[in-house]
This record gives C-alpha cells, structure tokens and sequence, in this order.
C-alpha cells in the first residue's frame, strides 16, 4: 500500500474541488482569459492561484476580441474563496481606458471564506458604482473601447497563505432594445436671441461605438422659424471638458458622462419651434415641437454672416449689406515650432489655446477683425493617427480639442474676429512638403488605414465620405456662428501628393474634391458660409479650373518670395489684378519672406509695405501676415491700428473703381532723383481715390529713411471737381495734412507735403465742376 503525505493529500483534495467548480458558459456570455500578475500567458479555468496576505494579488482579463467590451452589459466572475481566508476582503475590477484614464468598481460586499463567490459587476453606460480616481469622466459606453487593460484584484490587510479558485470570468451581453429614445431636452440658451447662439442638449442611448458616424446615429432637430421657414441642424456628440491652469502646463481634461448638443442661430425676432429626431439602425423617434422658444431682436452690434459683396464682386459685405474689409493676421495655432529657429532671441514658454486670449484681445484693440486658424494635428485637429495623444484614428474624433476649439470661437466672437478656418492642410496629405502622411489616420501604414498614396485622399470614395461626415461635425458644431468667416477646404492644395511640382492643385481629381466637398457643405449650411480651398506660391500659380469653380466663392492665396522685402508690393499689386479675370474676390491669406522666413529686419519691412499696398489696391482685405508671434512679441499690433484708421470711412465697393497707376512729379525745389528713390500705386473710382507712396527701398538697420519733398501724385479717371485729401503717416496712421484739390480735366495732381520714408492719401469728390 503506497503512503500518501498530507501534501500530496491536499493537492488532490483542490485539484478535485477545481474540477466540481468548472462550470459551462451560458448562452450569451463571453468567456475571458485571466492572466495572473507575473505570469507569461493566460491560465486554464478553474485555477488555483496563490495568496500570500496582506497585500494584493491582480489578474489581467481580455476578451476574445476587443469589440465584446462594448456588446457587454455585465463582467462576471466567481471565486472560490477559501476557508480561513481573510472574512474582510475585497475584489476590485478595473479599466484602464485607451486615453489612460482609470475606472474601478469595488465589489460592495466582502469575499466569504469557504463557499463560491458569484460577483456580477455592471458594466452598462451609466452604471453606478464606478469610481474615478483622478478624474471626473464618468463612465459611459466608449470608456470600453479598446481599452490599454482591464482585470481584477483581490486584496485584504489581515495575513493568510492558501489558494484561491478563479473559477470563471465571462462577459453577459444584452441586445439594445428599441428605437433611439430622446431624453432631458433642454435649452441651455436663458434669453435667446436673433443672430446669437441657441443652443439645446438632449440624451439618446449610450450604445454607439461611433456616434460621429451618421450611418449609426443621425440626430438633429427641424426648426421652424417666424417667417415659415425650416431649416435642418445637425446634432453632434459632445463631452464636456474643464481646463486646468497652473505652473505645470494647461492640460485639459474630460468631465463627466458625454450628451448631445444641438447648436442654432435665429437670424429673425419671433417664435421658433424645434423638432427633434434621432435614427438608428433600431428606429426613428421624432419629438415634434418639443421645444418652443422666442428670439429677441439682434443686439445692436451683433455680427453678422459674411458673404461676397452684391455691389461689387472683389469685396466682402455681411448680409444687411454692410461692408465687411478684413483687417487682420494669421494665428494659425498657438504657437509655431519655427520660431525658436528662426528668432531664437525670445525665451517662450510653452502655450495651449489660451495664447488666443491675449492674440485676439490685442488684435480687437488694434481694430484687426480677421484671423485664420488651422484645424492642426498639434493644435484644435479633430482626427489623427491612433497613438498621438486624444486621437483615435479615421472617423473618431478628439473631443478634448474641440472643447478647445469651442472656447477659441467663443473668445473669436467675444473680440469681434471673424475666423478663417482652415480643415485640412498640406503637411498632412504630403510626402514632401512639412510631410506627415507617414501619420495621416487614412494611410494604410497606420493603424485602421487604407490609402497607399497620399493622392488618393481626394480621389477614394471611403476617403471623400469620411471628409464629409468631418465636416458635417465642424459645421454642426461651429457652423451656427457668424465670426466664421469661411470654411477653408485645405491650405496649400498645391503642396500635397508625392511630386514637388507645386502643381498638385491643377490635378484634375484635386479639383473635384474641392467641387464636391464644397457642394456637399453648401447643402448642410442654411446660413451660407464661404467656401474656397487655397493655393501657396502666389498669383502666377492659380489653377483657373479651381478658380472659376461655381462653389469657390473667393481665392485665397500665399505671397511669399526669395526676394527683397519690397518684393511684396508688386505681388500684392499683381494679386489684386489677377482676381478679375474670375470674377470672385482675392485675398492673400499668408506672406511674410519666404516659407520659411526671413530676418527680423526683413519681415518688419515687408508686413508695413503689405498692409499698405493692400489697403491702395483693390484686395478684398489686407494681406494676412504669417508670423504671428513676431507680431505678438514685437507688438506690431499698431501697425494694424494704423491701417485702420486710414480706412475709416472708406467704402470701396464701386464696380468702376480701377487699380491705377499713379505717376510722380517732382517740383523745381525737389530733387529729380526723387523719382527713381520713389513709387505709387492706388485705386480711382469717379469720386473717391486712394494711393500709397513708398521708397523702392525701405532703410535698413543704420540707414536714414529716404526723405521727399516736392513730390505731386498724379490720378486719372476722377470727376471734374474739388475733392478734398487726407494725406497720412503710415506709421502711426495719424492725418498729417488735410486741403482741397481742383481735378484739372479729369487728373487730380496731390502736392504730397514733406514725409520721411512713406506716405498714403486718400481723395474725396466734395463738389463736382461742370467744365463750359
């Protein structure tokens, strides 16, 4: 008879008490594999695994595949806890979310010694009892996709060496029932009122995987206004976000479980009635006139929506036919990575979003009211490579950076800046030029991609669609605002693809998808925002395919050179002149040196001579200067103080005002040399002109500003009269001269007082002379 020890006896005693505790799956559930801490692979269930306590043993659980997290309602475990063991302890499930947020669910009841413990942990959205340890995400249905891990631990104070049976872990799932039911529809607009924000929140089930695709859930409202009219808005999904400030950065941060967000801008008084839908692959629910609400009128100064002038085709006007001149800069993000390069001087520090605070309050104090801003992967993107932080891939976006874009329009409209918004750009759809396709969530080397070439983002179909289901989002989201100037397709449309031709633009798939996404925004967009995509370069290069495109509704442009800085007057010259042959309004939306930059000196020169070219020819807007942290930290925000107030009372809308040369004269006290050290260009219209007379070179460091006396401008096409000229200092953009000039014919000859380096004018008929 063989001797059995006592060790031998209890390993069988537990290998046949592991056996009695194997149980089947039930219909309907979804086992897990566990993987004890420390070990290589995942165990065989039931197993017994080791306790040594006090203290704390964990298991990794994983599904069969990651999906089954979000079909699942209820984790389900049970563990035989064995006799003796500690009576006071705990199990602990924990997620580990994709975005590195922790969630834990303390099971309420202590584990019991000696018997099955049958644990049933909610995981349905909404579930109570689940914490959140340094954060305020609540947890709600996406928290489980693709999460970085997900398991269990068990621990207890008192001491206790044994084993414990993991006996099974599965997933219970439970079918969605129903239509999409729409719950909580509230206003969160207190008084609303005609041109401003009326804004709406509701809840729909939290059972969409991906609620930015309208394929699983279309949601919105049908408003119906005072005149009759109705108009579609498109809901959007929206998680609310708080941003923490201190020394250590401004990260921000998600808060609370996600809604729904309607946003509408009533642009009559009256009474409205909102209907709200949602449909699923489950149903349709309609709540007709469930919410009712009555505009007030439009605040005196409210903003208006911009669009191309009736008057005249090269301007801008908002839509009570108000002249509408942009005046500003670009701010494409906070901050640009080339600076330290380019002007390493400064020390900065790092900034987010909120460096549009002190961008935009400084600019509305300067009297600019244009800005672009770049939808970027480093700054306010939607979507982006899985990987890089907040993003997620094609089709899922980064709601952390919408909230911030949310509060970059609010700051926008709070300092009257009507925003240039640029959606795509160059870089991302290049392999050559600021490549990142490498990262584009569309390529097929990153995760969930399916381009081969960076060409075909404007030609595939999933790729057009996924286009257009972004901006449905962007203009749910921002669209309802009048300080959002234009939706900017892409910036730099030449730039991307795989050749550096810069002629991108001129393919013939490139200018379909300009065609297409533009349609395809027009049909969303009651309240008819431009639409235009932009070409870098400058003039010479403009496709007039894409130029003449019914649904470009303006040109915008670069103007950037190898050149000296004054240069850029001739270019901002030739812009102007190259928007007539499309009929549409011109505007350069990025200059300053090259590319890539030049000196401080350089640049300084060139957004002086720009701004007032700009403002002297007929441009649909001052040209945008694109090094914006030069101007913020060399406060050159006057400069565009003083263009302002040169264009105070200026309206230069009239189909009959030219680009005109503007020949110079100089007196017998004046030097002839005067004529090859200066130049002038203007715009005559019959009763009004202006004109800018600048040195053909600016002083350098060290050099004395050319000086001119005895200099008389010269315009034709003017109405026989006496018109009255303001002559100015750009500079500071003071009137140092104001009299009255009789036209001879129909020339009017301006003696320009003494000015040092530069010098603007501008005339205004006073009494017309009818000539015997």
């Amino acid at each position: 008879m063989r001797h059995v020890t006592p060790t031998h006896t209890c390993r069988t005693a537990l290998l046949l008490l592991v056996a009695a505790l194997a149980r089947p799956v039930s219909a309907g559930e979804t086992p897990l594999s566990v993987t004890p801490a420390g070990a290589p692979a995942p165990v065989t269930l039931p197993y017994p695994a080791d306790l040594a306590l006090p203290g704390e043993h964990n298991f990794a659980l994983a599904p069969p595949q990651a999906a089954a997290w979000l079909a699942a309602d209820a984790l389900r475990l049970a563990v035989d806890w064995p006799a003796g063991a500690p009576e006071r302890a705990s199990l602990l499930v924990w997620f580990k979310d994709r975005d590195d947020y922790w969630h834990q669910y303390l099971c309420p009841a202590p584990l019991r010694p000696a018997t099955t413990n049958t644990l049933e942990i909610p995981l349905r959205p909404g579930a109570s009892g689940w914490q959140t340890p340094g954060h305020s995400l609540a947890w709600h249905h996406r928290v489980r996709l693709n999460p970085q891990s997900v398991g269990f631990r068990v621990f207890a104070d008192a001491a206790f060496t044994g084993k414990c049976v993991l006996v099974s872990a599965t997933l219970a799932t439970r079918a969605p029932d129903g239509p999409p039911a729409i719950r909580g529809p509230r206003a969160l607009t207190g008084a609303p009122r005609a041109l401003d924000l009326y804004e709406v929140r509701f809840d729909l089930p939290d059972r969409y995987d991906n609620p930015f695709d309208p394929g699983q859930i279309d949601a919105g409202a049908v408003i119906v206004g005072p005149d009759g009219s109705n108009h579609t808005a498109h809901a959007f999904y929206y998680q609310p976000h708080y941003r923490i400030e201190d020394e250590l950065g401004q990260p921000v941060e998600p808060d609370g479980p996600p809604e729904w967000r309607l946003r509408y801008c009533p642009r009559l008084p009256g009474d409205y009635t909102v209907s709200l839908y949602a449909r699923d692959a489950l149903g349709a629910v309609c709540l007709t006139n469930v919410l009712r609400f009555t505009a007030a009128p439009a605040a005196a100064d409210a903003q208006r929506f911009v669009r191309v002038s009736t008057r005249d085709w090269r301007y801008f006007e908002t839509d009570d036919g108000s002249l509408f001149y942009p005046v500003g800069h670009n701010v494409r993000s906070a901050t640009d990575a080339r600076m330290d390069d380019k002007f390493p001087w400064t020390f900065r520090k790092e900034e987010g979003s909120t460096a549009y605070r002190r961008y935009f309050r400084r600019m509305q104090e300067a009297g600019e009211n244009w800005a672009e801003v770049w939808m970027s992967a480093w700054s306010l993107g939607l979507e982006w490579t899985e990987g890089v932080s907040g993003y997620h891939g094609a089709g899922d976006y980064h709601m952390g950076n919408a909230w911030e874009l949310d509060r970059v329009m609010d700051l926008a409209r709070q300092h009257r800046i009507y925003i240039n918004l640029v959606l795509n750009y160059h870089g991302r759809i290049s392999t050559w030029c600021d490549p990142e396709w490498h990262l584009h969530p569309y390529n097929q080397k990153t995760p969930g991609g399916w381009l081969n070439m960076p060409l075909e983002f404007f030609s595939d179909p999933r790729a057009i669609e996924m286009q257009k289901r972004f901006c449905r989002y962007t203009h749910a989201r921002w669209g309802w605002s009048p300080n959002l100037f234009n939706y900017e397709l892409c910036s730099e449309l030449n730039l991307t693809g795989h050749e550096s031709h810069h002629r991108t633009h001129f393919t013939p798939e490139v200018v379909e998808w300009c065609r297409i996404l533009a349609t395809y925004i027009k049909s969303i967009d009651p309240y008819r925002h431009l639409v235009t995509a932009h070409t870098s370069n400058d003039h010479r290069l403009l496709n007039p395919a894409l130029c003449k495109l019914e649904v470009m509704d303006f040109i915008p442009l670069d103007a950037y050179h190898h050149g000296q800085p004054e240069r850029i007057i001739d270019l901002t010259a030739g812009t102007a002149d190259a928007g007539a042959a499309y009929g549409k309004p011109i505007l350069i939306t990025e200059f300053g040196g090259s590319p890539m930059a030049a000196g401080r000196e350089h640049l300084m020169i060139e957004q002086h001579a720009a701004l007032w070219a700009g403002a002297c020819v007929p441009l649909a807007g001052t040209p945008m200067f694109w090094w914006w942290q030069v101007v913020d930290e060399n406060n050159l925000y006057g400069r565009y103080a003083a263009v302002r107030r040169f264009l105070e009372n200026v309206d230069p809308r009239d189909p009959r005002a030219k680009r005109s040369a503007v020949p110079l004269t100089v007196s017998e006290k004046g030097s002839p040399a005067l004529l090859k050290a200066f130049d002038a260009l203007g715009t005559v219209a019959p009763e009004n002109a202006r004109a800018y007379v600048y040195p053909t070179r600016f002083a350098r460091a060290g050099e004395k500003a050319p000086e001119a006396d005895g200099l008389t401008a010269h315009l034709d096409g003017l109405t026989p009269g006496i018109f009255r000229v303001e002559v100015f200092e750009p500079e500071t953009g003071r009137a140092v001269r104001r009299f009255d000039v009789r036209t001879t014919e129909q020339r009017l000859s301006v003696p320009l007082p003494h000015f040092r380096s530069d010098c603007a004018f501008k005339a205004t008929l006073l009494t017309p002379v009818t000539h015997k």
